[in-house]
């Protein structure tokens, strides 16, 4: 425990706030600039792998990618001081629930920081993304860290009885954070299983999620069937649809973000003078629905007896029913079209009243007309008279 101690004259050590594998992390100031910071102390043996992930990666910056702010050298220890975020950690988000919408958006998240690091300009892949790489800040921005790192063995080796097939870790010839096709194919597996953890079926407040004896996914009831699939398409690698990059999941994530939009909220315009308080609904156009769903869909859990239904199994092809669909509400422009009907109805406009117009103004009409003629066969008459 180093709580208490200033290193290089500069960082105060305040607080531990875990201890890894591979480096203590503390909680820490910046007695010069007064500002938070995290610092990472690395004994001896990691020090090599530290150094050469920090090479790769000092030059990035991205708001999902937790920054570099300085490197304290001392003969048995390294210290990283970093950028300090404030947030929830993967466990917190574990033990609350999330909306699709959140997790979609989490997901998203992280697939940016992996595009920018695999830009033609960086060329560098994650390769440790695991729970402990990922936190939330309250506003919502999710911050990756732990770059060009050695990967996380025993933790890809547990989850890969699902859908991992013979490969836990691709390309362990090449050093850590060198891109190839098959590193870039790890880190989408590892956000599928970050997004599959999130939406998984476990004990209300559990802080993890292990995956099941079976390999199987095992879903929440909840969870929309087109993110399932979407998930599922990004842990399973023998998937006959397998997403295997960055920006394959980072579109599918985007689809499926427009689709679940929540309805948005318009006022109502002002009509023959009166004002409607009540807000009009304008909801996304939904989805085609086709007769059949063709694709393997993996199922929302539960092992219920009685449900016969069954979690999904990686490689397993499934058809499901396609439920018949009910007439559709009627919704507000239809309300307004019947009420428009209503009012036209009660009060007939001129042009549309031709029929049914009062003869009153034809009588005004002819009378006004034998007036005038017998004013002027009176005026012309006296006129003959008086001379």
């Amino acid at each position: 425990m180093e709580t208490g101690r200033v290193i290089s004259r500069r960082y105060l050590l305040q607080r531990l706030i875990k201890q890894g594998q591979s480096s203590a992390v503390y909680q820490g100031t910046d007695q010069v600039l007064q500002r938070p910071v995290t610092v990472k102390a690395v004994p001896a043996p990691s020090i090599q792998a530290y150094r050469a992930a920090i090479k790769l990666t000092a030059h990035f910056s991205h708001p999902n990618i937790i920054g570099l702010y300085d490197l304290v050298i001392e003969p048995n220890t390294l210290y990283v001081v970093q950028e300090y975020v404030e947030g929830e950690d993967f466990a917190a988000l574990l033990q609350r629930p999330l909306s699709s919408q959140e997790v979609i958006d989490f997901g998203s998240q992280i697939c940016q920081s992996l595009l920018y690091a695999n830009s033609s300009t960086h060329r560098v892949v994650h390769g440790d993304l695991t729970p402990g790489a990922v936190i939330r800040e309250r506003s919502g921005l999710v911050r990756v860290n732990n770059f060009a790192l050695p990967s996380d063995e025993s933790y890809f080796q547990r989850w890969s009885i699902m859908g991992s097939g013979d490969v836990v870790v691709s390309d362990t010839n090449l050093p850590c954070g060198a891109l190839s096709e098959g590193r870039q194919a790890d880190d989408t597996r590892a956000v599928g299983l970050l997004l599959y953890q999130l939406l998984a079926s476990r004990a209300s407040g559990a802080s993890t999620v292990e995956p099941r004896p079976d390999g199987r996914l095992n879903f929440q009831r909840n969870v929309p069937p087109d993110l399932c699939e979407t998930v599922a398409r990004a842990v399973v690698r023998q998937h006959p649809r397998a997403i295997s990059k960055p920006e394959e999941l980072y579109a599918e994530l985007k689809v499926l973000a427009a689709t679940m939009e929540p309805p948005v909220l318009v006022p109502a315009p002002v009509t023959g003078g009166y004002i409607y308080d009540e807000p009009v609904v304008v909801r996304p156009p939904a989805p085609a629905v086709s007769a059949k769903l063709a694709t393997a869909l993996p199922l929302r859990d539960t092992d219920h007896p009685g449900s016969g239904v069954s979690p999904y199994q990686p490689g397993q092809s499934m058809k499901l029913p396609v439920a018949d669909i009910a007439p559709s509400s009627p919704t507000i422009a239809d309300a307004s079209l019947k009420l428009a009907a209503a009012r036209r109805a009660a009060y007939p406009a001129p042009t549309e009243a031709g029929e049914g117009r009062s003869p009153l103004l034809l009588i005004l009409l002819i009378g006004l007309i034998a007036f005038a003629a017998l004013f002027v066969v009176g005026y012309f008459a006296g006129q003959f008279l008086i001379k």
